[in-house]
């Protein structure tokens, strides 16, 4: 197949907008949408101190490369944070591709160890607690740990791999877990707070197949290999479905997305005049909904088992 905008061969074939697009175009087209999300959502300033959540995977891997060429254009500081959870025969080898990638673009790079921080891995806690859904404790020790080590490294904003495919599927997750006001906060928090790095997403409106084109064709060293605990997850059942749909009505995913987009700004103002109080957690004083964080509950829950 020749591209829809030139003479050359095809790389791939966008369904939800009948294109063939060829190796430059692609790029062009990828790259533009990543930029034009940023500024629609003003993720990065000049001088910026930006943390990439990097896992060693497709995802945050192009991020952090497109964030790195991005610097040429908009100044800003970068460093990577790597969490290590402590799941044999898969973190080992995503932490070689991330240590690999931060030492080709020249970014400091930090890793921080479930075992060493918390100390317990997550398949310590899984011998622990086999009846229980890994991603719930790996979901909230994630997010505990990059929130913690991005302020520890003097972040002004987290950047994060989520891709369009990750958005649509959580959109519809907190639909059917009847969780609005997760839904509320997606796409940024209800409230400010100095313990609290800003999360961005630039990614966000990216299909996940694109970014592993994207990957291919640059010559990107990443690990596809999924978590071994991913198929636990009620978000794979998801997936699943959303792919289906996808399939026969091309720019589901898309729309989706956009639809929550508007459904957000509206949910958001008319919670303008509402005052969302923050606490602090009694044992580890990082920021809580109440007396102890879901960190601590947890890990006083597996050391009791």
């Amino acid at each position: 197949m020749k591209c829809s905008n030139c003479n050359s061969s095809a790389v791939i074939y966008l369904a939800y907008s009948k294109l063939n697009l060829c190796k430059q175009h692609f790029f062009r087209l990828f790259e533009q949408r990543f930029k034009r999300t940023i500024r629609e959502f003003s993720m990065i300033k000049k001088n910026d101190r930006v943390a990439v959540g990097l896992s060693g995977g497709k995802d945050s891997t192009v991020l952090l490369h497109i964030l790195s060429k991005l610097r040429e254009d908009l100044p800003f500081e970068l460093i990577a944070i790597t969490l290590d959870e402590g799941i044999a025969g898969y973190r080992n080898k995503t932490l070689d591709f991330a240590k690999l990638e931060t030492k080709k673009l020249g970014v400091e790079h930090k890793i921080f160890r479930f075992k060493k921080e918390a100390g317990i891995s997550m398949d310590e806690i899984m011998e622990k607690d086999k009846k229980e859904i890994p991603c719930s404790y790996c979901g909230v020790m994630r997010r505990y740990y990059l929130n913690k080590g991005a302020r520890e490294a003097g972040a002004d904003k987290l950047a994060v791999g989520h891709n369009l495919d990750d958005m649509a599927q959580t959109v519809l997750m907190n639909i059917m877990r009847n969780e609005p006001m997760r839904l509320a906060r997606l796409a940024d928090p209800l409230t400010e707070d100095d313990k609290f790095v800003p999360r961005i997403r630039p990614l966000m409106r990216t299909p996940e197949r694109e970014i592993a084109i994207f990957a291919i064709l640059n010559g990107i060293d990443i690990d596809f290999q999924e978590c071994p605990y991913a198929r636990h997850a009620f978000r794979a059942h998801i997936r699943d479905q959303l792919n289906e749909s996808e399939e026969k009505y091309p720019g589901t995913k898309f729309k989706i997305v956009n639809s929550f987009m508007a459904l957000q700004g509206i949910m958001r103002k008319s919670m303008e005049d509402t005052k969302f109080e923050i606490s602090y957690c009694q044992k580890c004083k990082e920021p809580s909904s109440g007396d102890l964080c879901m960190f601590c509950t947890m890990m006083e829950d597996v050391q009791s088992k």
